[in-house]
């Protein structure tokens, strides 16, 4: 896959893929006959995963872990590694939760004056 059908697929600019291979995040893509990125299955998967990795909070430096891990195919790592992005998610989870009950609480005090 070229890297214009690659950004299509996963909704990401041809210069933030680029990035990902310029800071470590990608591994240096094969280039065909013509010299153009060619991207397997495997860095489609990986790419979806920083997506999701850095939408939900985790930083750079840590998603960077993450893809050594992964082409490293270091499962124990990958797993220490979501584990403690998974805890954390639950935490902004449960402080979610009661803004969410607090600010319900206002409204709710708001319109019954």
């Amino acid at each position: 896959m070229k890297i214009g059908q690659l950004s299509q697929k996963i909704g990401l600019s041809t210069y933030t893929i680029r990035y990902y291979e310029k800071i470590g995040l990608l591994q240096q893509p094969q280039k065909n006959d013509s010299g153009h990125r060619v991207y397997t299955h495997k860095d489609v998967e990986l790419i979806n995963w920083v997506s999701c990795l850095k939408k939900s909070g985790m930083s750079l430096e840590r998603i960077k872990e993450y893809a050594q891990a992964f082409w490293g195919d270091e499962n124990a790592k990958l797993e220490q590694l979501l584990d403690l992005h998974l805890e954390k998610l639950k935490s902004q989870q449960l402080d979610l939760e009661h803004y969410i009950e607090v600010t319900v609480h206002k409204l709710q005090k708001l319109r019954s004056t």
